[in-house]
């Protein structure tokens, strides 16, 4: 959490944004579908504080810190849940049993197929060393 507050003004403007939930001084809430969106942004490559500004928030009102928080929270989210919540609409992000096993599959074929890529790194990188004798 930033330890720059927010004044008045700058929580009013932050509340005219369609993707703010809730401001506080001290808390930006923002929209599940606003959390999806920067997530599938962050992942194809664009930068935190890119994806902010082209939907509406202004990175020098937000500053360093907060965008690396928000950006951190939202990858940690989805990791946690794979998913992400939103109070306008209670969700919480939780998946009942059956997603949630579903997710859990997901999460460990992921896992799986990303050590498979690193194994096969590590065995290049091995073969390349021992051609150097």
């Amino acid at each position: 959490m930033s330890k720059v507050k927010f004044s008045s003004k700058q929580q009013e403007i932050l509340r005219n944004n369609k993707y703010t939930v809730r401001v506080t001084a001290n808390i930006l809430s923002l929209s599940k579908e606003f959390k999806e969106i920067f997530y599938r942004e962050y992942l194809s490559g664009e930068i935190p504080s890119n994806i902010l500004r082209k939907y509406g928030y202004s990175v020098e009102l937000l500053g360093e810190d907060r965008i690396w928080g928000i950006s951190y929270c939202i990858k940690k989210e989805y990791e946690k849940n794979c998913s992400f919540s939103d109070i306008r609409s209670g969700t919480s992000g939780k998946a009942s049993p059956s997603q949630s096993t579903e997710n859990s599959l997901r999460q460990l074929q992921a896992k799986v197929d990303y050590l498979t890529q690193e194994v096969e790194f590590l065995k290049k990188i091995s073969s390349i060393r021992n051609t150097k004798k």
